[in-house]
């Protein structure tokens, strides 16, 4: 990809890619790039695409809201080809959008935001052998040790915890990023309403987990408390 900070970035002449989503949706990408993680220890190898949004909306200011073709977060990626790789089919997959700005005075073509669509690409054994895999885009796990089920979308904390939602700061909640270990999903933190992980990840049987639709809310424990706690 081209620098971003360049004084003179424009992606008109730059290879352009049309990714189709679930409901026929598209996201047009322009001067992409893919790229692919080392595998982890079960043997995943996770990739991913970045490329400058070309068919979103916004002046690509800071302050002006930029419209997304399709929601962060988890989505099915229908059909993808880009010159020169497979074609993509069928794939669970995140999005991820990232505004860096417009400079000035303005020389770009384009809106200053890039989007990020990452998946597991393939499982393979130490040999480099593949090895079938049936647990990326799973939305639901039951563990048997306790018989608890978990639904993979949704959104957890701590038990006994209870869940910060002052809008002024925003929370911390555990949610799962379609990464596994040994056969057990992982939970990451993230951050408000980000839609990409923060530091940390937890198995999910390291600990016990609450949905933050069942916990207790932060604004409710403090409304409990005796006036002047």
């Amino acid at each position: 990809m081209q620098d971003w900070n360049t004084p003179d970035h424009t992606t008109a002449d730059t290879e352009h890619g049309t990714l189709l989503f679930a409901g026929d949706v598209p996201l047009v990408i322009a001067d992409w790039e893919f790229t692919e993680n080392a595998p982890d220890r079960d043997g995943r190898v996770y990739a991913s695409v970045r490329g400058w949004l070309v068919n979103g909306g916004g002046t690509g200011r800071l302050v002006d809201p930029y419209t997304e073709p399709i929601e962060a977060g988890r989505a099915r990626l229908v059909f993808a080809e880009l010159r020169g790789r497979q074609p993509l089919t069928d794939l669970d997959v995140h999005v991820d959008y990232h505004s860096v700005g417009k400079p000035y005075p303005n020389t770009w073509d384009h809106r200053g935001c890039q989007v990020t669509v990452s998946w597991m690409d393939r499982r393979i054994d130490a040999d480099g052998r593949p090895v079938d895999e049936d647990e990326i885009g799973r939305t639901e796990w039951t563990n048997p040790a306790t018989g608890q089920v978990f639904d993979l979308t949704e959104a957890y904390v701590p038990a006994g915890e209870c869940y910060y939602d002052d809008p002024k700061h925003p929370a911390f909640t555990w949610q799962h990023f379609d990464r596994w270990s040994g056969g057990v999903p992982v939970l990451h933190a993230f951050y408000g309403d980000h839609t990409t992980p923060a530091h940390g990840a937890k198995r999910i049987t390291d600990g016990e987990w609450v949905r933050i639709a069942d916990a207790p809310k932060f604004s409710e424990r403090m409304a409990a408390l005796p006036t002047g706690a």
